[in-house]
């Protein structure tokens, strides 16, 4: 039987995190949830260890999805990361982006490509 693998998604906006928990479950994936950076830092460093992080990149807060994707690139090496953003013109530190708003089979694709899974 296949692990299943654990994503750590930070949306600040309810609807959105809602939606995104439901599809990442459609597709297979164990969804830990939160509203915030702070929120899912504080996971982090309490030994949370997600196989990939999905995350806003403006959020209210401290971090944004940004810093909390660094975070994790300096803490968690090897940890895939995953930016998701409906603004085109940010610093994506490197990381890839997916650009809002994106279907469920964008998503999929992104996510398998991470995973070195085949499309």
């Amino acid at each position: 039987m296949p692990t299943v693998r654990h994503v750590l998604l930070v949306e600040d906006h309810a609807s959105l995190r809602q939606v995104l928990v439901a599809t990442l479950e459609m597709l297979g994936y164990r969804v830990t949830a939160y509203a915030s950076g702070t929120e899912a830092l504080a996971a982090l460093e309490a030994g949370a260890a997600p196989d990939l992080l999905l995350t806003d990149v403006r959020m209210a807060g401290v971090p944004d999805g940004l810093a909390l994707a660094t975070w994790v690139r300096d803490h968690r090496p090897g940890t895939p990361v995953l930016l998701q953003t409906g603004y085109t013109r940010l610093p994506t530190g490197g990381f890839p982006v997916l650009q809002k708003p994106f279907t469920p089979e964008e998503l999929r694709r992104a996510l398998a490509a991470l995973f070195g899974d085949p499309a």
